[in-house]
């Protein structure tokens, strides 16, 4: 991006922006406040030398806005009427071609001369805001108050024509308005429009703009320039006109409409109020966790159950053997037949006998019960088995290994569960044990290898 110096920046801003910043900038008040002392007379003198250069504007600037203003395109000061159409209106020539044709004039002065007059507008509305803060000091020399006076009279009367020069330049009819504000502020300033009967105090060689501007403020600015060019207004169209009316039948219908839905809300609260009680009302609580709890104590028994239906140990059923045997409870009852016939025809010595084949049996049986427990704790421990099989065959470790007829029944529960969960382990274990899994496949061998160790001894007995 190429760097533009601040004199070509201040030819491309518009002059009447320009002069609204610098009078703008000129009466902020400082940081500090009243601590800045107020400009001295060297100050005030040294500004409109630095802004004018010590000579006037260029009389041809004036001449050039006389000329701009009385074109036939200009909009007149005789036009009295409130309503403008548009800026611009075109107009259909004979031949057929359209023309645009502004009711307003827009015209610019050359760039140099655009530079100067802006440069001349920044410090001159520089010098006005000192101005304001301007007081004589005590001891003055006789007539400094006049320099002064003439020093302000001066200044508003070149930023008079300036900004009759920036009504040129405005592109539109809110431009155009700012600036001819301006000018008329600037204007009556240096008395221009009231006759007092006296002269109008500037500097040396400013008295011929001077009248030149007098002459051009009462000839084609007042009369070129709509005195009521603020108050203008665009003409409302039909198309606007029917926007407007639909905006507000719109509004009035969604006005009407949200009424009837509130009305419609209200009345139906009560009914809304009685729904809610009611689907509160038929709230059911169901019991989840007792629902889950007896569905898992179902689960968990259903093996068991099956291992005492199917008389997987023989009680009631004889095993399937060749040849055929009995259960073990017809055994049993067979065997108290024969206990009690032995006890009602047996003599002394026949007792002891028999009680020394009891007591034989009776060691057998310990010495089984003891394998038993041995090889329970040999299944519980199997390695390989997921962590819930191996939590539920836990209680099997807490058997001793020192069971005897005696501490059977102390102990009776604890082999009873270790029983049923090898039962159901085997089970839920036996129809997936395959070659692929060493671990369950061990375990089913081992529960049906102490399965047919119990009925084989139950056999020979």
């Amino acid at each position: 991006m190429k760097k533009i110096t601040w004199r070509v920046a201040l030819a491309i801003v518009p002059l009447s922006a320009l002069a609204s910043l610098a009078s703008h900038a000129a009466s902020l008040p400082t940081p500090s406040g009243p601590a800045i002392a107020a400009p001295s007379y060297v100050d005030v003198d040294e500004a409109f030398r630095r802004a004018t250069a010590g000579r006037p504007l260029e009389p041809a600037l004036l001449s050039f806005a006389s000329n701009e203003l009385r074109s036939p395109t200009s909009g007149g000061g005789s036009s009295g009427g409130e309503i403008i159409e548009d800026d611009a209106v075109p107009i259909e020539e004979v031949t057929g071609s359209v023309t645009t044709v502004r009711l307003l004039p827009i015209a610019g002065v050359e760039p140099a001369a655009a530079r100067e007059l802006h440069r001349r507008v920044a410090l001159l509305e520089l010098l006005i805001g000192a101005l304001r803060s301007y007081r004589e000091p005590e001891g003055a020399p006789a007539g400094r108050s006049d320099e002064v006076l003439q020093m302000a009279n001066t200044a508003h009367l070149e930023l008079f024509v300036a900004h009759s020069l920036a009504y040129l330049e405005g592109q539109t009819r809110e431009e155009k308005c700012l600036s001819y504000q301006r000018a008329n502020e600037h204007a009556r300033y240096v008395g221009f429009g009231v006759d007092f009967g006296l002269p109008v105090p500037v500097r040396a060689g400013w008295e011929t703009l001077l009248e030149e501007a007098r002459a051009f403020h009462a000839g084609p600015f007042a009369d070129q320039i709509p005195a009521n060019l603020c108050s203008m207004r665009k003409a409302v169209r039909k198309a606007e006109v029917e926007s407007m009316l639909r905006a507000g039948i719109d509004e009035r219908i969604r006005s009407r409409i949200e009424a009837e839905i509130d009305a419609t809300s209200q009345s139906l609260a009560e009914k809304e109020r009685q729904y809610a009680a009611a689907l509160r009302d038929s709230a059911v609580e169901l019991p989840t966790r007792e629902i889950f709890l007896l569905k898992k104590t179902v689960e968990d028994t259903a093996s068991l159950y099956e291992f005492v239906e199917r008389d997987t140990l023989g009680l009631e059923r004889a095993p399937a053997t060749t040849p055929p045997g009995q259960s073990l409870m017809a055994r049993l009852r067979a065997k108290r037949s024969e206990i009690d016939r032995i006890r009602s025809n047996a003599s002394a010595a026949g007792v002891d006998a028999d009680v020394a084949a009891a007591r034989a049996t009776l060691e057998r049986h310990a010495a089984l019960l003891g394998a038993v427990v041995e090889a329970l704790r040999e299944i519980a421990g199997t390695p390989g088995l997921d962590w819930a099989t191996q939590e539920k065959l836990g209680v099997c470790a807490t058997i001793p290994g020192a069971l005897t007829p005696e501490n059977f029944a102390e102990y009776a529960g604890r082999v009873d569960a270790c029983l049923t969960e090898a039962a159901r382990a085997y089970g839920a274990l036996k129809d997936e044990a395959g070659a692929s899994d060493p671990a369950r496949t061990a375990f089913v061998e081992k529960v049906s290898g102490l399965s047919k160790a119990y009925i084989g001894y139950i056999n020979s007995l």
